[in-house]
This record gives structure tokens, C-alpha cells and sequence, in this order.
């Protein structure tokens, strides 16, 4: 069931649409995802689905349409004051600090979520309690003094999952938070993203069935920069169209 009843939506996009010159990444996008719902976007390389992420998120200006952020216009927001009213995302390349330990990736997140925020003005011990907290919450708090650069890949997005909450978003996006995990590192991502509180919206870009169906209350599946379908995971996963967008991809890529 999805939470929120008639309330306001978390995510309201309108029509919603990004030309590059001839090319029409999105192309006239309408959904709307409910406060605290888990929303799975899949669909094969090329459908619009990073373009979708960067336009939530200001990354990009759409050439149509409209964003509203829990019935907030934002579509003219520039990403930082989109970060400001509660919106927090990881991206697919990592953006790590590679030098640093987990402890100091945590703590510039929290600093870089803050007005004044290289000032150093606050109590240290607040901060450091705060990235206590947040490597509990992502299950790496054994790591804290551990250099990035000795992390496995799983460990990395987990990481990154960790400092995108340093804000305190209302509204999570993850980009392909799965991509480059081994098979044992999978499980251990969807039991993170299941422990993530419910009045937390979350909205997950995959390319992996197994990871995106077991966490998802609705699915949106895109193709060619469209919404084709959307629905409850059951339905998504023997829809007659999905499978033969995913067919020859297989449900691993």
C-alpha cells in the first residue's frame, strides 16, 4: 500500500521534459511518489533515468514541465537550495574523498550541509557524535578510521548512502547504488536501504531487478526517455512490456 493517503506528494513532477538541441532525453514525465513511499525507476541504458535524477534535482533546468518538492514549486531552485529543502542524492560515479577516512568523508558532509559551513565553529564533539551516527545508520561504524581508499566498492556506497544523509534530506535519490557490487555485497545494500526510516522518501534508479523489486512499494520503468509502465513489483516483474525491454539485457545489467 502506498503511505501517505491523500496528503500532499512528496515528489510531484508535471509534464516534465529536457531537450538536448534535437534530442529529447525525458520527454513529458508526470508522476507523483508519496510521503515516505519507496519508488523504483528502471529501465535499460539510455532511457532518461540519470536525466530525470538531475532534473529532481536541479543538476539541469527542464526545458518543460514542473518539480514540486512536498507542494513546493522548485523547477527554478539551483540544486543547493533544492539540498536545503530536503533533497539529497548519491550519483553513479563516486564523489569520495579518496585521501581521507570514513570518520572525515562524514564529517565534510555534515559541515557541507550546513549555512556557514566551513566556519568550524561548532562543537567538534557534535559532529563527531553526528558521523557516529550515520556510519551506524549505513552499517559501517567499524570503519570510521578506515582511509576510503581501503574500502571494498559495497563499502563505498554505503558510504555514500551515509554522507547524502548527513543533510537530513526529506526526499533520497539513489543512482544506481548496486552498480560494481559483488553478489555477496547485494543483499547487505537492500537490507540498508530496508532499515532506512519510513518518514524518509526514498526513490531508487536501478538497472537490477533483484535489487530494486524487494525494496520498492511502486515501480516506474522508463524507455526512451518516457514512462512506459508503472505499477506494484508484482505486476512490474510479468508485465509482458518490461520483459521485452529487459530482454537480451538480462535482469543483472
Amino acid at each position: 500500500m502506498r503511505p501517505g493517503g491523500e496528503e500532499t506528494p512528496a515528489l510531484l513532477l508535471q509534464g516534465v521534459g529536457r531537450r538536448f538541441g534535437a534530442l529529447a532525453a525525458v520527454s513529458d514525465v508526470s508522476l507523483a511518489v508519496a510521503r515516505g513511499e519507496r519508488r523504483a525507476v528502471l529501465g535499460p541504458n539510455g532511457a532518461g533515468k540519470t536525466t530525470l535524477f538531475n532534473l529532481i534535482c536541479g543538476d539541469f533546468p527542464p526545458t518543460a514541465g514542473r518539480v514540486l518538492l512536498f507542494g513546493e514549486d522548485i523547477t527554478a531552485l539551483r540544486p543547493h537550495h533544492r539540498a536545503r529543502r530536503g533533497v539529497g542524492r548519491t550519483y553513479q560515479t563516486s564523489l569520495l574523498f579518496n585521501g581521507l577516512s570514513v570518520r572525515d568523508n562524514l564529517l565534510v558532509a555534515l559541515r557541507g550541509a550546513r549555512p556557514g559551513r566551513f566556519s568550524w565553529r561548532l562543537p567538534p564533539t557534535a559532529d563527531r557524535a553526528a558521523a557516529q551516527l550515520l556510519a551506524e545508520r549505513v552499517r559501517i561504524a567499524a570503519l570510521l578510521d578506515t582511509p576510503v581508499a581501503a574500502l571494498s566498492h559495497g563499502q563505498r556506497r554505503q558510504l555514500e548512502v551515509g554522507m547524502a544523509l548527513a543533510c537530513e534530506p526529506r526526499l533520497l535519490m539513489l543512482d544506481e547504488p548496486a552498480a560494481g557490487l559483488s553478489p555477496v555485497e547485494r543483499p547487505e545494500l537492500v537490507a540498508l536501504l530496508r532499515s532506512l526510516p519510513r518518514d524518509l522518501t526514498l526513490i531508487v534508479i536501478e538497472h537490477d531487478m533483484d535489487i530494486a523489486l524487494p525494496i520498492a512499494d511502486l515501480v516506474t520503468v522508463m524507455k526512451d526517455g518516457q514512462v512506459v509502465v508503472e505499477g506494484p513489483p508484482d505486476r512490474i516483474e510479468s508485465d509482458p512490456m518490461v520483459q521485452a525491454i529487459y530482454l537480451g539485457h538480462g535482469r543483472s545489467h
